[in-house]
């Protein structure tokens, strides 16, 4: 009874660690901000205890959305491809403020809910989108994504390693059937 209880223990151990090293999140983590409070955040100075932060606008959409307007400044890191890229593009960054373009668009915490699974932490989402931040007198830029770290990557193909062509060295001559064969070399 005994070994079955250390047994037991012994399986679910691992499966409590496997669920706790996994990172959920609901609507209820999100920490929404208004274009000023954005702002704020970005522009804050820090005290003379705490180091300032490198803050980052996040755009989750598509890069003809973000070609068509975004925020000044603002990385393109369309949605779908956030969870390769994310890492590697924001990597020196320490605050996220991910927007979308409207109040009912979901793209948005959809993306702040991937960065915080991803392991980043200070992620703020701009309420409203880009409809609040241009109702607030802000402006906004058009053109296409200039590229960052991660877009600059490329897969690389293993190296092609040389290699030398094999020579398959000629069966030994052997005699005609019905013949004699004589060592080489003796005259004859």
């Amino acid at each position: 009874m005994m070994t079955l209880r250390i047994l037991v223990w012994l399986w679910l151990l691992p499966l409590c660690v496997c669920i706790a090293c996994t990172r959920k999140t609901s609507d209820r983590d999100l920490m929404m901000v208004t274009p000023f409070q954005a702002v704020e955040k970005v522009n804050t100075t820090p005290s003379w205890l705490s180091k300032p932060k490198h803050s980052a606008w996040i755009d989750p959409r598509t890069t003809e959305q973000y070609a068509a307007e975004h925020i000044p400044g603002a990385i393109s890191l369309p949605f779908p491809r956030m969870q390769t890229e994310a890492e590697f593009t924001l990597k020196s960054y320490d605050q996220f403020i991910v927007y979308d373009t409207d109040y009912g668009d979901v793209i948005g915490r959809a993306a702040s809910k991937r960065l915080m699974e991803l392991g980043f932490d200070n992620v703020y989402t701009l309420n409203g989108g880009l409809k609040a931040w241009k109702s607030d007198g802000n402006e906004v830029q058009s053109g296409v994504p200039a590229p960052t770290d991660g877009a600059n990557i490329k897969p690389v193909a293993a190296p092609v390693v040389p290699v030398a062509p094999t020579v398959i060295p000629p069966p030994p001559k052997r005699p005609m059937p019905g013949t004699t064969a004589r060592p080489s070399g003796l005259g004859g």
